[in-house]
């Protein structure tokens, strides 16, 4: 089906419904105009695609007035699933007289009545074992505002499947006899509100005592047994766990399609006792008879079938045929993996494993547009390729432009390095740029490698060589005017990240922890280290309401004897991210003339409260301070500079587009009184 969006009338492309008919000479084509009116709370165009179907039908036969009942009626759901419970949908629709000849046009007007949109005041009582917070989690909520941060709005499905979930929740837990009651509802149409409550009887925790395992089962596990989940609640989880774990080590074990059932029965004389009945059979072993790749047309067979993989006349191991079909899901090659256990002539012991990919586009082009308080209008253009002569390897070109300046990067990464799960990326960059004390151009490279190291946490070394040419210092002091230099620095960084959300955040911390030595010994003609760390921390408050607080600390130690640390390797303050009461890099220490010299070390602390007004509208009321020491071996929270102030931020897909205006209430000499900052994306 074709869309015509261009105005709010025309629906359907006329000529495009005329192929359709078997006949088109008999009869003129038929458009059908669709005029939508009351609709305040939705879009025009999406309550249009939602009801295209039944105006498709209605171009092929304009007499079938049934297919605008059944568009009013969609819209009218679709309203409900939208928060709306009392959105009603009138139409009109005149048929076309049967005598006239066949009609150039029909006409269809869909009346909304939307009425109040109606946000959710939940209330759960009885929950002592798990916060309210845990159990909201089970609640799959449409949320008032686009990007998914607005409060929740009512929609009575989704309630009473909360109050469903949270029954299965309690009895996964173990607990076998807890009871929720409810929702009840009471829905006020004036205020917009409905107020819902779920009351919960916990109940108590069932335990697992004892567990018997058919004999069959427990010789082929043999001495690999699986640790047996006694004295632990009667859980799903636990039992699904240990079914699964059973399953696991007869499939490594060489035996493909293992059959393992637990029931359980309560252990008489003892209250809130469960024992297992494990029962099945291991089923045959087999042996690898071939391995067959299909749909692999720009993937190598290498590339797929590298590692510890199933070879031809191995015993059959399901451990390395999850750990393939894994790895293959890793690589974002494939959208979909399938691999097929096929016994040979039917013989059971042996086995055709038949590995079916279904390949992603390999190229992507991305336009970027974006603005900064300093920068201005900023843009790049990003081609990627994800499948690199059919190695898996991904190569990447990045080019940036700003009203201060440009660069180019060119990465090469390996998603699984000899296939050990770490990530090699080879790149090197060429930039110049314009920063309120100086000019800076460089060309270089960095070779790095990234492993996960545990949940959420992930460690990168890696090396970076680049030449410094052509600076120039805008400062007055002559030990800050620039040489050419080389950066040769060997890098550790670690990162911690729990937030919900990468784009918008509401819940969770993320840490960063980095450390660089840029000494001769790698190539470099500075001598000095390199420490930061940084945190932010996202609090919920009333919903949606939320606190995000952030802290930074970063020093560099130069090495005795070494020449004045460059002005492009200090430490510069103020900005659109940092203390926003200043312009870029303009809190600090600075020359003669007022220009910003940076220093060894900074201190950065934030605190932002971030508060919801329309669906797609922010406030933000912040509080920053920091500030840039000359010396590290003077490391001090002394002249701190401030920010107090308010922001508005449209929220987009893409991110925030952010205006801050920042109040300073510490001025200094040369400093601004407010200072406003426009930019894309949150500051922490």
């Amino acid at each position: 089906m074709l869309l015509l969006l261009t105005t709010a009338c025309s629906f359907l492309d006329p000529t495009y419904l005329a192929a359709d008919r078997a006949d088109p000479s008999d009869q003129a084509p038929v458009k059908v105009s669709v005029d939508i009116d009351g609709n305040s709370g939705l879009g025009t165009n999406d309550l249009r695609r939602r009801i295209e179907d039944y105006m498709l039908d209605l171009s092929r036969d304009p007499t079938r007035e049934s297919s605008v009942y059944d568009a009013a009626l969609e819209i009218e759901e679709y309203y409900r699933t939208q928060g709306y419970p009392i959105a009603t949908v009138r139409y009109e629709y005149s048929p076309p007289d049967e005598a006239a000849p066949w009609p150039a046009k029909v006409r269809v007007r869909l009346e909304v009545v939307e009425g109040p949109l109606v946000k959710v005041r939940m209330r759960i009582t009885g929950n002592v074992a798990h916060a309210t917070d845990e159990l909201l989690v089970l609640w799959a909520r449409r949320r008032s505002r686009p990007v998914g941060l607005g409060s929740a709005v009512f929609v009575e499905a989704q309630l009473r499947s909360f109050a469903e979930e949270l029954r299965t929740f309690y009895r996964s837990e173990g607990r076998l006899d807890a009871v929720v009651t409810g929702p009840t509802i009471d829905v006020d149409l004036a205020a917009g509100v409905a107020k819902v409550e779920i009351a919960i009887d916990e109940g108590h925790v069932h335990t697992i005592g004892s567990v018997d395992i058919e004999a069959s089962l427990r010789i082929a596990l043999a001495d690999e047994l699986p640790k047996a989940p006694t004295g632990k609640p009667y859980a799903q989880g636990e039992v699904r766990a240990y079914r699964a774990a059973m399953r696991n080590v007869l499939r490594k074990r060489g035996y493909p399609n293992p059959q393992v059932e637990i029931v359980a029965e309560p252990i008489a004389g003892e209250n809130f006792a469960e024992r297992l009945l494990v029962r099945g059979t291991p089923g045959s072993p087999a042996t690898i008879a071939s391995v067959e790749l299909v749909g692999n047309d720009q993937t190598r067979d290498g590339t797929i079938l590298r590692g510890d993989v199933p070879q031809p006349g191995d015993r059959y191991d399901g451990s390395k045929v999850d750990e393939l079909l894994l790895r293959l899901y890793r690589t974002g090659l494939f959208g979909k993996v399938e691999i097929r256990e096929v016994p040979v002539d039917g013989d059971p012991a042996q086995l055709d494993l038949i590995i079916k990919v279904e390949e992603n586009e390999a190229r992507a082009i991305e336009f970027l547009v974006g603005y900064g308080s300093y920068e201005q209008l900023r843009g790049g253009l990003r081609l990627e390729h994800r499948n690199l002569f059919g190695t898996g390897r991904v190569l990447t070109l990045d080019n940036r432009v700003s009203t201060k300046g440009y660069a180019t990067e060119l990465t090469l990464a390996d998603a699984d390095f000899l296939s050990t799960q770490s990530i090699l990326t080879i790149s090197g960059e060429y930039f110049s740029r314009e920063e309120p004390s100086f000019t800076d151009e460089a060309v270089g490279g960095t070779i790095a490698l990234a492993r996960q190291l545990l949940s959420h946490v992930t460690g990168r070394v890696g090396y970076t060589y680049q030449q410094r040419t052509d600076p120039r210092a805008f400062t007055s002091l002559p030990e800050d005017q620039l040489v050419d230099y080389v950066e040769g620095s060997l890098f550790f960084e670690l990162r911690h990240d729990r937030r919900d959300n990468l784009l918008f955040p509401q819940q969770g911390h993320a840490e960063f922890l980095s450390f660089e030595r840029i000494a001769p010994e790698f190539g470099a003609s500075v001598d000095l280290d390199r420490l930061t760390f940084r945190a932010s921390q996202h609090l919920a408050l009333i919903e949606p309401v939320h606190l995000v607080l952030r802290t930074e600390q970063s020093g560099l130690w130069p090495h005795e004897g070494s020449a004045r640390v460059p002005l492009q390797e200090r430490w510069f303050n103020g900005g659109e991210n940092t203390v926003r009461s200043y312009h870029e890099a303009r809190l600090g220490p600075k020359d003669a003339d007022g220009r910003p010299v940076g220093g060894e070390y900074r201190n950065l602390f934030g605190a932002e409260l971030r508060v919801p007004v329309l669906d797609t509208l922010e406030v933000g009321l912040f509080c920053d301070a920091g500030n840039v020491g000359r010396n590290i071996r003077d490391f001090s929270l002394d002249d701190m500079g401030y920010a107090l102030g308010i922001g508005l931020r449209l929220l987009l897909p893409i991110g925030p587009v952010r205006l801050d205006s920042a109040w300073n209430p510490d001025r200094k000499l040369g400093d601004d009184g407010w200072v406003l900052h426009l930019s894309v994306g949150y500051p922490f």
